[in-house]
């Protein structure tokens, strides 16, 4: 029987409308998708595009 990876939790706030449209983007999927499978999702293609570089972010400082 192989080994599931372990699995480490963190949390993240969002504004409302960013949790809004994460929303809207896993329930509008058919069949119906869990945040956490749109926001792993989201993190794995981030780590595909950005593999061996580093990132170059702009930040809004507000």
């Amino acid at each position: 029987m192989p080994n599931k990876p372990q699995m480490k939790r963190f949390s993240v706030s969002l504004e409302a409308g960013e949790y809004e449209e994460l929303c809207r983007i896993a329930q509008t999927h058919r069949p119906p998708l869990s945040l956490q499978y749109v926001v792993r999702y989201a993190l794995q293609k981030l780590f595909d595009e950005h593999k061996d570089r580093q990132l170059q972010l702009t930040l809004n400082r507000g």
